[in-house]
């Protein structure tokens, strides 16, 4: 009994020696909260409509004859047409007869100088007064809605309609008569070109020639209205230009400044 009791004594001990071995506890891990998605969209603020401001309709002019003036008389138109003609295109009538005649001399001095008065009565003279040589002579002017003098390119582009028929007309000759530059590109526009420079003169002409009582032709309506009205004797007229009234008067003496009216 005793070697029992010591072996078990001995098993006793070595029990409380040994360590008692740690529970390891596992971390918790705590779950985070999920951050909810706080709504951070703003309302995107609407912009303030643009009030619209109501367009104001242009009042139409009407074209009507200015008060204080009267419309010029056949006679004052035709003196107007003659002078004029006369003056920017007739040193052109010599030179074309000379080249029909087969007498052609060196006439380039003679075309310079038609230049520069076609430049000087067309363009140089109405930007300065407002009229040309046959206005001044026939005692007339062009004015529009508001009675003022028009810009001197309508009177340019009036006063190039002969050049717009002579042109056309060369062109068509040229064409009919089989004398172009024969099929090519070039003779078709040069035909081309004269044709179209007919179109203004042509329908210048219908305009006048069918509208009743119309005073207006295609310039005169492209310019808003225009007409050729009597006009007396300037007292700013000096040198020159007094002299060409002048003529006016001697024109009226002769009864060329009639007072029929056209219709």
């Amino acid at each position: 009994m005793g070697l029992l009791e010591k072996a078990g004594k001995i098993q006793t001990n070595e029990k409380t020696n040994e360590a008692p071995i740690p529970v390891v506890m596992e971390a918790v891990v705590e779950a985070k909260p999920i951050a909810t998605k706080k709504a951070s969209r703003k309302k995107k603020e609407k912009a303030p409509k643009k009030v619209r401001t109501p367009k104001v309709k242009r009042t139409r002019v009407s074209k009507d004859l200015p008060e204080g003036f009267e419309i010029a008389t056949r006679g004052q138109k035709v003196t107007r047409r003659f002078v004029d003609f006369a003056i920017s295109y007739g040193w052109s009538v010599p030179i074309l007869g000379i080249n029909v005649w087969g007498n052609a001399p060196d006439s380039t001095y003679l075309i310079l100088i038609g230049m520069l008065l076609v430049v000087g009565n067309l363009g140089v003279l109405p930007s300065q007064t407002g009229r040309t040589v046959g206005n001044w002579v026939s005692r007339t002017q062009y004015v529009n809605t508001r009675g003022e003098s028009p810009i001197w390119i309508f009177l340019l582009l009036k006063g190039l309609t002969t050049v717009f028929v002579l042109f056309g007309v060369f062109a068509v000759f040229i064409t009919t008569a089989n004398l172009s530059l024969g099929d090519s590109t070039v003779s078709k526009i040069f035909t081309l070109i004269g044709l179209l420079m007919l179109l203004p003169p042509l329908i210048d002409y219908f305009m006048y020639r069918f509208r009743k009582n119309s005073e207006h032709g295609l310039w005169d309506t492209m310019f808003g209205g225009i007409w050729m009205v009597r006009t007396n004797r300037s007292a700013e007229a000096k040198g020159w230009l007094k002299r060409l009234e002048s003529l006016g008067d001697y024109a009226e003496s002769k009864g060329l400044l009639s007072d029929k009216d056209t219709d």
